[in-house]
């Protein structure tokens, strides 16, 4: 048994795993992205909206007529 009957290691085994993505995981990973980047922005303005109100604001400061 020479060193070519050998497997690789572990690490190298699963740093080739790692370093060759499928197809269904680069979009799966654009999806997630994709999704999560409209649920930010919906969530972004949302807060904005609330914090642009005079509640808001008077709440910590004061306004005069």
């Amino acid at each position: 048994m020479g060193n070519s009957d050998r497997k690789p290691g572990l690490i190298k085994r699963l740093w080739k795993w790692w370093r060759t993505p499928s197809r269904l995981a680069l979009g799966t990973l654009l999806l997630i992205g994709f999704v999560g980047g409209i649920v930010f922005w919906g969530g972004f303005n949302t807060g904005m909206e609330k914090a642009n109100t005079e509640e808001f604001c008077i709440s910590c400061h004061e306004m005069r007529n």
